[in-house]
């Protein structure tokens, strides 16, 4: 798989992801079925192609009896069922899943295949024994199609919770003959994950499958993609909504009327900030100075509205992580990081200092993540060294 941010898919992605490709962001694409028909995927799919971008379909069995209108596109619809019946499924059934994947890898023309698989929970082997048949199944169309299988890995909140139960999971997950790992950590219901515990232990795990020597995709990575090269990972999957910032379980489950946002302001991503500020409101109490130095220009700042700002975002992240990883060696994508955060915790301060209180706390999580990348280079220093034994 090619190096670099993947573009992760939520509603009304695919136009945004051509248009980010075009201008040189991002490296491959991650379609969600439940996003995206069937018939839509395998057009868009070729103009990513034709962009230079590698292609993948995450399957999205995290819930797998949650369906809609675009999931009943695929051929693998009639396999969203209960936990308990999947387990059950026979050998033939098994055949039968095989089969849907081959088809919809085929026509999308994947350059890697994405196993399907539940979440892990705390305790559940009848789910470590599931995604075990699944990834059976998957592994034989990928070596069928002659392309990488990777084994996903999305690790519930009961298993996240502690580090016995995270590396409990990892080893069960890592006894698969996969290829590489898509990766998921899911945190709590924060806007984006602020507990140094939590960040070291997702990205003590994803440290713990770069060490298999096996290429990791971290998916739903979002802003915290800026850590993702820094744990070992070869792709990080980012996405213009905060329901992709994070792997959020609640996507795939069903849920009553929203409402859409009405005349909430557009947030400016800040890559000084490492964080978003709301413009111009928030922007416009800054003095010139600084706040040329907090607004990261792009493509998208004119005409400003929240679509705008979405792409704005998704381009400066993108910017960012093809800086961080041009590096191949994780500890120096950890050490480049570094900075990147101390910035954004001096910038808040002097924003803080100016008695400016910014929207949404988006000034909680920046100092909790550098203790994080801190934290990490120097417990795990030996499998740093061990990764740099593998290159």
């Amino acid at each position: 798989m090619r190096r670099g941010m993947w573009h992760q898919f939520g509603d009304k992605s695919q136009r945004m992801a051509l248009e980010q490709l075009q201008h040189g962001i991002g490296v491959g694409v991650i379609i969600s079925p439940r996003d995206l028909s069937h018939e839509n995927a395998r057009t868009y799919a070729s103009q990513y192609h034709d962009l230079g971008a590698e292609v993948a379909i995450d399957q999205q069995f995290y819930v797998p009896d949650f369906s809609n209108r675009k999931l009943n596109s695929y051929p693998t619809s009639q396999y969203r069922i209960t936990v308990s019946r999947l387990g059950q499924l026979s050998e033939s059934e098994l055949c039968g899943v095989a089969t849907a994947l081959q088809q919809i890898n085929s026509e999308i023309s994947t350059d890697l295949l994405i196993a399907p698989a539940v979440v892990y929970e705390a305790g559940r082997q009848d789910i470590v024994l599931l995604n075990a048949k699944l990834f059976a199944a998957a592994k034989a169309v990928g070596d069928t199609l002659g392309i990488p299988t990777f084994a996903t890995v999305a690790l519930g909140q009961s298993v996240t919770s502690a580090d016995q139960t995270t590396q409990t999971a990892l080893s069960h997950a890592t006894s698969l003959n996969a290829d590489g790992w898509y990766f998921a950590f899911e945190f709590g219901d924060e806007r984006l994950p602020t507990s140094q515990e939590g960040v070291l232990r997702c990205c003590v795990a994803g440290l713990t499958l770069a060490c298999t020597g096996k290429p990791v995709l971290h998916a739903y990575a979002g802003p915290m993609s800026l850590l993702s090269f820094g744990f070992g990972a070869m792709g990080s999957g980012v996405g213009h909504y905060q329901n992709l910032w994070h792997f959020v379980r609640g996507r795939w489950e069903p849920s009553g009327p929203q409402g859409g946002g009405g005349g909430a302001p557009a947030r400016y991503f800040s890559a000084a900030l490492w964080g978003t500020i709301v413009h111009p409101d928030e922007t416009a109490q800054l003095s010139q100075g600084l706040r040329n130095e907090v607004m990261t220009q792009s493509p998208f700042i004119t005409p400003w509205n929240r679509w705008q700002a979405n792409k704005h975002l998704v381009y400066t992240i993108g910017s960012a992580l093809a800086n961080i990883a041009s590096q191949t060696n994780p500890r120096l994508c950890a050490q480049a990081a570094i900075p990147v955060l101390q910035t954004a915790v001096a910038q808040h301060a002097v924003i803080d200092s100016l008695g400016l209180a910014l929207r949404d706390d988006t000034n909680t999580y920046q100092a909790n993540w550098l203790a994080a990348m801190n934290s990490l280079l120097a417990q795990r220093e030996g499998d740093f060294d061990y990764i740099e034994l593998l290159a």
